[in-house]
Parts: structure tokens; sequence; C-alpha cells
């Protein structure tokens, strides 16, 4: 099973998961029915709803308005559409399942359209449209901001500079001065943006964040409990590999090539805090950075595509199918003193 599949498999399971958390919470209301038929409707509403919502949210990735405006404009209307459906197919079965009739049956199609009445039928669909209009512009600017950054700005978390340790990542495109050229400027700014695009699961499912971008370089960051977690940092650059790998066809008919990148971590403290006043930003500064800026550029020298530090590397618990290389003491352009760089490769099936 390659890894589109089952990331999407992943993402209907979550979908459903999130469908019987709710359903379950409706159960109370229901169980003067009858625990069989609160049973049923609870299993048929959460499959339901789950399944409706999975589409939305495929539909959704697939479909890309360049207007902010319409975009969001069109997953309202999407959303509420798919509640309507969700809702209608579950209020029809659910009355079916309580009067213990055919759904097709004239008497269940009575029972179900006798509580639709005109003003209440109205007022839920408003109020649907506000609140899926609402939870959409919400989701539209997180997405923008990077997951979590908006409400570090609403709760102000980094309105005053605040020291904690972070994960640092950068994340370069290989040979993009010579790429750019062949492509020009037009068709090397589509590159990039599609190569980034194919970063965003992987990076979701690592549960990183975007720090920024610098041209065709992402610097990427993660709390030490989420980035260690199942070496999750080190983890995303096979992760973003495969998804690269999965799209090979599209990339070779779109540019003629297929990207190729390098890494290089760093793990420690570094100052956090909101700058500016006409564009604010949330900004890291620290040694941290430069360094982790420093071991990327020693890849092409080293010529392996994924270092980091000693310091990351002794807090790492690699899956069996990656290994750890130490290069020894390295001199970083810019640092008084030597440090340990480690290369992180796959593993080798074992010829016993």
């Amino acid at each position: 099973m390659n890894e589109q599949r089952r990331q999407l498999l992943r993402g209907y399971r979550d979908c459903l998961m999130v469908a019987y958390i709710i359903s379950a919470c409706m159960c109370p209301i229901t169980l003067a029915f009858g625990f069989g038929r609160t049973l049923a409707m609870f299993l048929l509403s959460g499959f339901v709803f789950g399944t409706c919502f999975f589409a939305l949210v495929t539909a959704r990735q697939a479909i890309r308005i360049p207007s902010f405006a319409l975009n969001l404009l069109a997953q309202t209307l999407a959303t509420w559409f798919t509640i309507v459906v969700a809702g209608a197919v579950a209020f029809l079965g659910g009355t079916t399942i309580f009067t213990r009739s055919s759904t097709l049956n004239s008497e269940s199609i009575h029972h179900a359209l006798g509580f639709l009445e005109p003003v209440p039928t109205a007022l839920v669909l408003i109020g649907g449209t506000v609140i899926a209009g609402f939870v959409n512009g919400l989701f539209a600017i997180d997405r923008k901001l990077g997951p979590g950054v908006l409400w570090n700005w609403i709760s102000g978390k980094y309105y005053n500079p605040r020291e904690e340790e972070r994960i640092f990542m950068f994340l370069d495109l290989n040979d993009s001065t010579s790429i750019a050229e062949r492509l020009g400027h037009m068709k090397f700014s589509a590159l990039i943006r599609d190569f980034f695009r194919d970063l965003t699961y992987p990076l979701l499912e690592t549960r990183g964040e975007v720090s920024h971008y610098i041209g065709d370089e992402a610097v990427l960051t993660w709390k030490p409990a989420r980035g260690l977690q199942a070496a999750n940092c080190v983890v995303l650059f096979f992760k973003m590999r495969s998804a690269i790998d999965a799209r090979r066809a599209f990339y070779l008919s779109e540019y003629g090539l297929v990207p190729q990148f390098k890494a290089g971590i760093h793990i420690g403290k570094v100052v956090a805090t909101e700058v500016g006043e006409i564009k604010t930003e949330i900004v890291f500064h620290g040694d941290v950075l430069n360094t982790a800026a420093r071991i990327q550029g020693l890849c092409a020298q080293e010529g392996c595509p994924l270092l980091l530090s000693a310091d990351c590397a002794t807090k790492l618990d690699l899956p069996p199918s990656l290994i750890l290389r130490s290069l020894g003491m390295r001199q970083l352009k810019g640092k008084a003193s030597e440090l340990e760089i480690y290369a992180v490769e796959i593993a080798r099936p074992s010829n016993a």
C-alpha cells in the first residue's frame, strides 16, 4: 500500500472518529427509545457524517481557488451542502429506526417531513450557513498563518519575548540556481509552490510547524515533545521523500525533473516574540537557527542529504529502518567551537 493510500485511510479514520464522538454525545437524548435503537442510530449517524465529511475534506484538498474570498465562499457552500445531505440521510434513517418501518414507506417519510416546519427549517439552514462560514473562515486564516499561530496571537502568548526549547530543520531544494535557469522564473516558482504543497501531509503527520520560507528553503520547527516523539523531526524528511516519489510522474511531465532536497537539524534554546506593527509576525531568535542552517550547508560537502547535531541525535529514538552515523567533529562557519555531526541513513537489510 503506497503512502497516498495510507494517508487517505488515516484521514477517513479520523473523520469517522470525530463523527462517532459527536454521535455519542447525542445518545443520551435517544436512550428513551431503547438501547437497541439508540445503538443503531449511533452507528448510522457516525458512519454517514464521517463519510460525508471525509468526502468534503478530500474534495476541498483537490480544489484550489486562487481568490481567498471565493475559496472561502466555495468551502462554506460545500460544508453547508454536506451537512444538509448527511443530516437528511441520518434523519431519514433515524426515523426509520424509531418507527420500525421501511425507509421508503410513506409513513416514514410523513414522520420525517412532520419535523420540517418552514420557520424552524429556515432557522436551521441559516444558522448552519453562518456557523459553516465562521468555522471555514477560522480554518482558512489558520491555514494562511500556520497551525497554532492564530491561537498564539489571540492569547498573546508571544507578545512579550519568551524563551523555549525548539527543534529546527532547514529544508532546501538541491541545485535550485541551475533549475531556475533551466525552467525560467515563472516555471521555477510553480515548482516551488508544488514542492512545498507536497510538504503539507508529511508535516501534519509529524506535528511540525512552518516557521517561515526563504526563497526555495523552508524553516520548520517542533517543540521537543512533538519532534522527538517517534523521531518525528527526522521521519518527516523520509515521509517527504515518499510524497515526492509518489508524484514522480507529475513532476517529470510538468517540469522535466523530480525535486531533490537536503536538510539540517539542530535543537536548543531560542527566544520567540511578536515583531512588527504594520505586519505582525511571530519570529524566533537564537544561535540554534544559525547552527541548523550551517549544518544544512554541510550536506553537499559530506554527500549526505540529512544531517543533524549530536545534541539532537543523542535524544532520538529512531525506528529500525533508520540509523545514525557519526561524521566526527566539524567546524561550522561562524562557530567558535567544533560540533559533532551525524548523518541519518536508511538501514540496509542484513545479508544474514
